[in-house]
């Protein structure tokens, strides 16, 4: 929802300009050098920020970091049930049905209104004229749509205990549409809840044992429990009394018990101090937090960055990191895949607040982003002290902005800057680790094989459409196709631990109760024949993106087999997503090469010194090993070799070199043995200096 009314406060001095695909030293997930077994582990993930976080300092972000050239190595034994995949499989996503059709001709498409012209005949522009030019320069254009869509953005999670309680916006068809809300407490398994009102842009905060519910344009509910039910208190009211209406709301409760509201769609973004035994009251005057600068192409509006005169910025969050305030704002519109992220700190919940280098905050990895944005969200510090980021992500365009809910979880460095590491291949839960990673190190080996087979398509709904690396294109089967099947092959063999189905569902019937019912299968090598994966024929709960788990198989194929759903809802899909890898295999076949064996465990030394009128040189090499070596140690005036020279033993000899002075010159030891099973050889160097009688 946009609120296009021009804001007539002052604005402070513009952010540095970021190029917007800058984050290079986040560019990519970490994998350790080498799998080994173990356990995943809770693991902090926010440093000590210079502002004097008290939340413990940890090396995942050294260990997450790996360059775009290195090959993802799989965790051995890793535990999939404590993974997930963005976007987040949420059940129950509300539905929004807008059927539209384009205008029957092309009369009055593009019209030039008037408030166009005015618009453009103002000398000195707002940002809130470029949002209003987007609306003018649209005049006649229509989407056409034939599917309803499911939704969900704008997340607001709090923390209360060890549960962190989910809210968002829905369909945003009126109050209904978003009365959806969720729990966790693992990140993994999410409870769906139903509240009594709903709000778009929601915000919830918990002050003493109440709980208070806000969102765009309205004004302040209360509870005595997460999810309501709720009781309207009444409008926002300045100092003076007067009422107050705002969009994309979010409310911050201090560790001293002060709360605070910042707010706006648009720029600049305002914050203000509220009373907490009432949050409805303004205690100070609303000061500028953040307002949009044109230099600052991360900001701007458009899916390539291209409207420099606005950027619909929106979505601000104070929030503390140890003793540093932040304030987070969403920019690029909520319907582009640039939709993006960017925080200022601050040692003061009202400001000044100064915007990091480092923005936008997070950027996809790996080069395969399937979602590439991170837009209108928050952070919330979580109960193992891990910043999360929850984001929104969008999926496609039938309805105007379909989007769901990706998190992952971020770094803060010693100097306060936040960093996220977007992902969209199978992680473990925030705040567990194995082998100092979070990603597992698989891949999705599922799209653009040119390897699929259906048992039927619709006209323009290619089989290719569920593996083509977009979300915009969806595969459906035939009418009429009684069983409908999607194989989909990996073009090698991999050993796969996972998948997730995007689905489609089609027509304008369906609610968000609907949920779809399948079988997935693998192709067993060895017996050449359809194995069972995962069986969800009884499947009841609605998922949009659904994550399934499986013990690993080897194979080269896996077939979906989908039998209906619980409305008899026609169903395509616009993603299948399997993960696997075959860096085990390739091991297995002696693909790689053997490490280079270890430098020999050899102390050498070369000691000039004077005997008569002479300089001699003298070589030692000590055989630090648990094996015997044999030694040929030399110099330019001589070489002697040594057999079997046990283990503590030295080698020595003392070269004369007939001369009264010598140049500074290189002893050499040349080493071989039996180490570890495998004959090593080796040879070392040793710098003598220049020596007169």
């Amino acid at each position: 929802m946009k609120d296009d009314t021009p804001n007539k406060d002052g604005a402070p001095s513009g952010l540095d300009r970021r190029r917007f695909l800058q984050m290079s030293a986040f560019g990519a997930a970490a994998v350790g050098a080498a799998a080994a077994g173990g356990t995943a582990v809770a693991t902090p993930a926010v440093a000590a920020s210079g502002a004097g976080s008290a939340l413990a300092a940890t090396a995942v972000a050294a260990a997450a970091m790996r360059a775009n050239s290195a090959a993802k190595v799989p965790l051995e034994n890793v535990d999939m049930t404590k993974t997930y995949v963005n976007p987040v499989n949420l059940p129950f996503l509300d539905v929004g049905a807008r059927p539209s059709t384009m205008p029957a001709s092309d009369a009055g498409v593009a019209a030039v209104t008037p408030a166009m012209r005015a618009t453009l005949a103002k000398e000195r522009w707002l940002p809130a004229d470029g949002r209003s030019m987007v609306r003018q320069a649209k005049t006649g254009f229509a989407l056409a749509t034939e599917n309803s869509s499911r939704t969900a953005a704008d997340f607001s999670p709090i923390l209360v205990d060890d549960t962190i309680y989910l809210y968002a916006s829905g369909s945003m068809l009126g109050d209904t549409g978003n009365i959806n809300a969720w729990s966790t407490k693992d990140y993994i398994n999410w409870e769906f809840h139903e509240m009594n009102i709903g709000a778009t842009a929601p915000t919830v905060v918990k002050v003493g044992a109440k709980y208070y519910l806000a969102g765009n344009s309205t004004g302040v509910w209360s509870a005595d429990a997460p999810f309501g039910p709720w009781t309207e208190m009444g409008p926002f009211t300045r100092k003076d009394g007067s009422v107050f209406t705002a969009s994309d709301v979010q409310f911050f409760l201090d560790t001293d018990g002060r709360l605070y509201m910042s707010y706006n769609i648009g720029a600049p973004h305002m914050a203000v101090e509220l009373d907490a035994n009432d949050p409805r009251k303004f205690l100070t005057d609303p000061v500028v937090v953040w307002n949009f600068d044109p230099n600052d192409e991360w900001q701007h509006f458009g899916e390539n960055k291209q409207h420099t005169t606005h950027g619909y910025v929106e979505a601000s969050q104070i929030f503390k990191v140890g003793d540093t305030y932040y304030i987070s704002v969403a920019s690029g519109g909520t319907e582009h895949t640039t939709y993006a992220t960017g925080v200022a700190k601050s040692s003061s919940p009202l400001g000044p607040y100064v915007p990091q280098d480092a923005n936008p905050v997070g950027q996809a990895l790996e080069g395969q982003a399937q979602f590439p944005n991170a837009g209108h969200g928050a952070f919330i510090v979580d109960f193992n002290d891990n910043l999360v980021f929850f984001y929104t992500i969008v999926i496609a365009y039938e309805q105007g902005s379909q989007r769901r809910m990706g998190l992952d979880i971020c770094e803060v460095a010693e100097d306060g800057t936040i960093s996220a590491r977007l992902s969209n291949t199978p992680r473990l839960a925030p705040g567990l680790t194995q082998n100092g990673t979070d990603d597992v190190g698989l891949y999705n080996i599922s799209q653009l094989t040119s390897a699929y087979w259906a048992s039927s398509y619709a006209p323009g709904r290619l089989p290719i459409y569920a593996m083509d690396h977009s979300t915009q294109t969806w595969w459906e089967p035939a009418d009429g196709d009684a069983d409908p099947s999607y194989i989909v092959g990996f073009a090698n063999v991999f050993y796969i631990s996972s998948a997730q189905i995007q689905w489609k569902e089609l027509g304008l019937t369906f609610t968000k109760r609907n949920a779809v019912r399948y079988t997935l299968e693998y192709k067993d090598i060895e017996s050449d024949t359809w194995k069972p994966l995962a069986d969800r024929s009884a499947n009841d709960v609605a998922y949009t993106s659904d994550y399934v788990v499986f013990d690993r198989v080897l194979t080269h194929a896996v077939r979906l087999k989908i039998l209906g759903t619980t409305e008899n809802v026609k169903v395509g899909v616009t993603a299948m997503n399997v993960f696997g890898e075959n860096y085990t295999f390739a091991k297995e076949k002696g693909l790689f090469l053997p490490p280079p064996p270890p430098a020999l465990k050899v102390e050498l030394t070369a000691t000039p010194r004077k005997i008569g009128s002479k300089i001699h040189v003298t070589v030692v090499a000590t055989n630090n090993e648990a094996s015997p070596l044999d030694i040929t140690l030399s110099t330019p005036y001589g070489e002697k070799a040594f057999t079997s020279v046990a283990p503590g033993k030295s080698a020595s000899v003392t070269f004369n070199s007939r001369a009264s002075s010598i140049e500074a010159g290189d002893a050499t030891a040349k080493l071989s043995g039996v180490v570890n099973g495998a004959t090593v050889t080796e040879t070392k160097t040793v710098a003598y200096g220049a020596l007169s009688a």
